[in-house]
């Protein structure tokens, strides 16, 4: 918003210093909902309210898409945003703003927008997209034409490409499905690497025969990566994660370099959102690809088994392990938190919340040895009041360690950090 309204940057920039909180998700005290009023909607109403505007600007809206919404998990923070948004405009009825809501009809995301006054709903389950999705492929292949000078030669030469056959064949098979139809298009733009001596041209034949399904397109891609270094570690991780992550953040957990990553991500464009820095979070096209990866029927040797978060609690323990040696006596829980970096961060809070919560049944013996051991290295370097949630996390690996070898020692440390924990 401050881009196409630099007006209102100062406002935001005024809120975050009164506020910072506002923009760290992990550990902010705001609501989703909070967050849009405070940085969205008041700086808005106040640039609009001021009396130096153009008629033009007050006469013409600006337009705020929310694309994807049943996507989030959060439903209750959904619901906030929601409800947020309608008592933002039932209170400011004439502010030139309109929010355009994109979603498949979720229960809790329907309910929240029927039962309030203000909305326009629209069904757009039977409506038809051809037109729309010719007019796409229009776009991205004028677009692709301008910047890749193989392909204005190949039409220098042999006239328009695709040819009206072919872009009917494509539309044909695309069916009015637009994740089908960005996906396709990656697929026939994107070079599977330096080896990959086919053209654009050569592709979109392939293209053709892709089941819209988008199984046997995910299983292609794979296909083409699956014998690079990290592959299975890099698909795993993201498949994963509790939340998207950028390259750098990857890496540090997985304990490999930033370009190590981003080998494996290239080749996978077509399916994957590579972004243009080691900073910004690596996103699925579309949330079937985990679907598809977490069911094994589906994947097959792609598959990626709910036992990889065992390896995440891990990396994530490692990590965190890492960065308490370099200042053994600060609270990374607390005080430096926002001081370290993104895979620390998430460590820290996801680490044992949920990637223990859904590895634990799948820790092998050695797995869980290894676990132990780092919790007791952490034991020895977390602060005086972080000692007790320490002894405690040691505990629950010996517990499960209890399982495996009804070892009479793993009982006796198990008594002796309870005593500790006691006193």
């Amino acid at each position: 918003m401050a881009t196409y309204l630099p007006e209102t940057a100062p406002l935001i920039e005024a809120a975050v210093k009164a506020e910072p909180q506002l923009l760290r998700a992990a550990e902010s005290s705001f609501s989703l909902g909070a967050r849009l009023q405070r940085l969205v909607y008041e700086p808005f109403k106040a640039v609009a309210a001021r009396a130096s505007l153009t008629r033009s600007f007050l006469s013409n809206p600006y337009l705020i898409i929310i694309d994807g919404l049943d996507e989030c998990d959060d439903k209750e923070g959904v619901q906030e945003v929601i409800d947020t948004t309608l008592r933002f405009f039932k209170q400011n009825p004439s502010v030139p703003l309109r929010i355009y809501i994109s979603s498949r009809v979720e229960q809790h995301i329907h309910s929240a927008l029927a039962s309030k006054g203000g909305v326009r709903l629209k069904d757009l389950a039977n409506h038809c997209s051809r037109d729309d999705i010719e007019t796409f492929m229009r776009n991205v292949f004028g677009a692709q034409a301008k910047a890749n000078p193989v392909i204005r030669a190949y039409i220098s030469q042999h006239g328009p490409w695709p040819s009206p056959s072919d872009a009917k064949k494509l539309v044909d098979h695309i069916g009015g499905s637009f994740i089908f139809a960005s996906t396709l298009f990656k697929f026939i733009f994107t070079t599977a690497g330096q080896g990959d001596r086919s053209t654009p041209m050569d592709r979109l034949p392939l293209a053709l025969n892709i089941s819209p399904g988008l199984d046997v397109l995910y299983s292609q891609v794979f296909a083409r990566a699956e014998d690079l270094p990290h592959f299975t570690n890099v698909i795993s991780v993201i498949t994963l994660l509790a939340s998207p992550l950028p390259v750098s953040a990857i890496a540090e957990l997985l304990d490999i370099q930033a370009y190590e990553v981003v080998h494996v991500l290239l080749e996978l464009q077509a399916i994957i959102q590579v972004p243009g820095t080691d900073h910004t979070p690596v996103t699925l096209c579309h949330s079937s690809l985990r679907d598809f990866l977490t069911t094994e029927g589906r994947s097959g040797r792609f598959f990626v088994p709910p036992s990889f978060h065992a390896r995440l609690v891990i990396d994530c323990l490692s990590c965190e392990l890492k960065a308490r040696r370099k200042m053994p006596t600060v609270n990374v829980l607390k005080l430096e938190f926002v001081t370290q970096t993104v895979a620390v961060q998430y460590s820290l809070i996801y680490g044992h919340s949920t990637h223990w919560y859904h590895g634990e049944p799948f820790f092998t013996a050695t797995e869980l040895g290894r676990l132990l051991q780092l919790r007791r290295e952490v034991l020895e370097v977390v602060t005086f009041h972080e000692m007790a949630e320490s002894i405690n996390l040691v505990a629950i690996v010996l517990h499960s360690l209890f399982g495996y070898d009804r070892s009479k020692a793993t009982i006796e440390e198990a008594i002796s950090l309870h005593r500790q924990f006691t006193l």
